[in-house]
Order: C-alpha cells, then structure tokens, then sequence
C-alpha cells in the first residue's frame, strides 16, 4: 500500500522543474549615488624648502632636530667660522696688495713715461735740426737716417704707454689681478654671512641630512642639510589621467582617507590644476597625467605629512535615484542602454534606460516601469527579451 501510494505522488504530480539558462541577479537600489575620480599621493606640506649650502666649511653645530618649529631667519646650523675669518682676511690681504702692486706699478710707469716723452722731445728737436742741415747739404744721408731712427725709436718708446693727460693709465694685468682679488674677497664675504644656515620659511624641520663634522657640501646621499615644510596645511600632488582630467575643475570637493585615520575622513578640495600633461613616472605606458594639487581643508591630529592617502574628488551626486550595478547594463544596437528585468516567472524583460551619474561600481538609471527592489541579471550577454531563466 505504502509502495502504491509513492508511485501514485511521483508519476501523478504535475509540477515541473524551472528550466532555462542560469544568471546571476542583483536588485535595483533607490540610494544616493556620487561620481568621484580617486587620486592617490602622499600627503606634504603646502610649502616645502630644501636648505642647502654649497660651502666647503665643517659644520660645527646644529641647533634644530627633526620635529622642531622654527622661523624664517632662524639658524639651523653653523658652519666654521674660524676658517671662514682666516680665508676672509687672507682675501683681504690679497687685495691690498694686488692694490699696492698696481699703484707701484703705476708710479713706475708715470716716471717711465715722463722720461720717455722728455726724451722724445729732445730727439725730436735733434732731428729737426739734422733735417734742415740734410736739406741743406750740409749732413749726410747716413747721418739723417740715423737721427730719423732715433726719433722713431723714442715715439714708440712714448706710444707703449695709455696716457690720459698727461697720466697714465694703469697696467691691464694688474687692473685685472685687482678685480680678481676684489670678487675673491666678496665670495669669502657672502661665505662669511652664509657661515649661518638659516630656515627660509616658517615650518617644521621635517629632515636633517647633516652632521657635525661634516662638510657643509658633503651631505648624506647628496641631499639638502635641511628640509623645512610648513605643516600647518597638508596637500597632496597627485597625476590624474588625461582622460579623465576634462571631469576636474578647482574647488571641486574631496574627501581623503589614509590608513592612519582608521576609518575616519577628512575633507579637502581641489585647489590648482597644472595646464600641462607629463609622462607618468616609472611607466611604459604612453598614457598622460596632468599634475594635480588638492589642499586638506580640514584638520585631524591624526594625519601627518609623508603618509599616503588616497582621495575622492567629488564629480557630481545625486540623491535617492535607482541604481544598479554596471553589469547588469547592456548597450544595443541602436545605441540605447537597457537592463534585463526578472519578473515574478523569471521571464526576462528588457527595460530600455537613461544612464545617470556612475562610479566604479554602479550607475544612476531610469526607466519606465522600473522600480525599487526589481531583479536585473547581471552579465546579461545572449539573453533576450521573453527568455525563461533560472536565478541563481
């Protein structure tokens, strides 16, 4: 009896399995939506020097550590200044006695040429005497052309110097060797001056690649001895692809995230867009990014500068509109959008759409008939419009 009434529910029974391709379904949402554009770049202060000093003097004190707040002006190291004073007054020695040289010279030369032009003056009236006496007959050929070699000897001899009325222009050698001195001297002045490293920023020393008894142009790794940034506002500079910059515009809101937050945000915006592309750093790619600055606009005690952090810049939003996933989007082929709704049977019906706002997950739609809560099929690929399907 038991056996007869099993094979009267199995053969009598009228209900039969679901049949049809198998997909996968998400709902449609009514949500907030918002498009962004994610940046990511290490977080640096708003502005940043590299203090530097290209003096071949030993550093004898460092009066900052990292960490430290310090203003324009203030000195951060000290360079050896006993040294610095030697080669200071050997330069000016130097001078001085280019100087001297130069005005011994010159009074060596005045008294040279007032000899020669003396001398001129009496081998000039020698000649003119031996010339009217050779007109006359009266001397020889030979004894003219001695007297006439002898005037051009003592013009020459008068023409070898510069004269100025009556003065002579000094040597160009040694005019020369004093204005070598001179910038000499002024290069050991500004070395003397620049003995104090000084901070030309109000900021926070965020590192030092110097130590004492090192030379102050021989730093760690050829760094600068010192970098000071101001901290008091954080920024990121990060490249945003060429084909997706057309979407920016400063004063766009941004909101920034960094593991050290831990979970928490902080808000910043957009505030400077480089008008040039550039390759993008360590890649083959022929792809251009356009540097872009966003400025942290809100404080929190937990970000630091040198952390990385990644930012949200705000394209556009929306406010409880239908959403679904980018995967349940289909193009056709007369260019309009649709997703394949499921309805009670799991009958599929293609709902032609609007596509709205869009972010890396999913996209803003509209559509007649369209409701919250509605089952679309995602990767709907071969499947038609009035196809029985089984969901997954």
């Amino acid at each position: 009896v038991i056996l007869a009434a099993a094979g009267c529910k199995i053969f009598g029974s009228n209900e039969q399995a679901p049949t049809g391709p198998m997909v996968s379904t998400m709902p449609v949402v009514q949500k907030d939506i918002s498009e962004t554009v994610t940046l990511k770049a290490p977080l640096e202060g708003t502005e940043t020097v590299e203090i530097v000093s290209n003096l071949h003097y030993e550093v004898t004190e460092i009066h900052v550590k990292e960490g430290d707040q310090v203003k324009a002006g203030q000195v951060l190291a000290t360079l050896d200044a006993k040294s610095m004073r030697d080669e200071l007054q050997a330069a000016e020695d130097s001078l001085a006695l280019a100087k001297s040289q130069y005005e011994d010279g010159l009074k060596s030369d005045q008294i040279a040429y007032d000899r020669a032009a003396s001398e001129l003056q009496t081998v000039q009236a020698q000649f003119e005497r031996t010339k009217a006496l050779f007109d006359a007959g009266a001397v020889s050929q030979e004894q003219y052309e001695k007297e006439e070699a002898a005037l051009k000897a003592a013009q020459s001899a008068v023409n070898a110097y510069t004269v100025i009325d009556g003065k002579v222009k000094g040597n160009e050698s040694s005019r020369q060797n004093i204005v070598v001195a001179q910038n000499a001297l002024n290069r050991k002045r500004e070395a003397l001056s620049d003995g104090e490293i000084k901070s030309t920023i109000d900021g926070t020393v965020t590192r030092v690649n110097i130590r004492v008894g090192r030379f102050a142009d021989e730093t760690d790794d050829k760094k600068p001895m010192f970098v000071v940034e101001n901290l008091e506002q954080l920024q990121m500079k990060g490249g945003v692809s060429e084909y997706t910059i057309a979407k920016i515009k400063e004063g766009q809101n941004v909101i920034i995230s960094a593991d050290i937050l831990e979970g928490e945000t902080v808000k910043g915006v957009v505030s400077r867009i480089s008008p040039t592309g550039e390759a993008q750093s360590n890649s083959s790619s022929t792809e251009r990014v356009i540097p872009t600055i966003i400025t942290v606009t809100e404080s929190n005690d937990k970000l630091i500068a040198g952390i990385n952090a990644k930012a949200e810049i705000q394209i556009a939003q929306a406010q409880d509109v239908l959403t679904v996933p980018l995967e349940a989007v289909v193009e056709n082929d007369d260019g309009t959008s649709a997703v394949m709704r499921l309805n009670e049977n799991n009958v599929v019906e293609m709902v032609i759409v609007t596509l709205g706002i869009e972010n890396d997950l999913e996209v803003e739609v509209t559509g007649e008939g369209l409701n919250d809560g509605d089952r679309v099929i995602l990767n709907p690929q071969g499947i038609a419009d009035g196809m029985t399907v089984v969901a997954m």
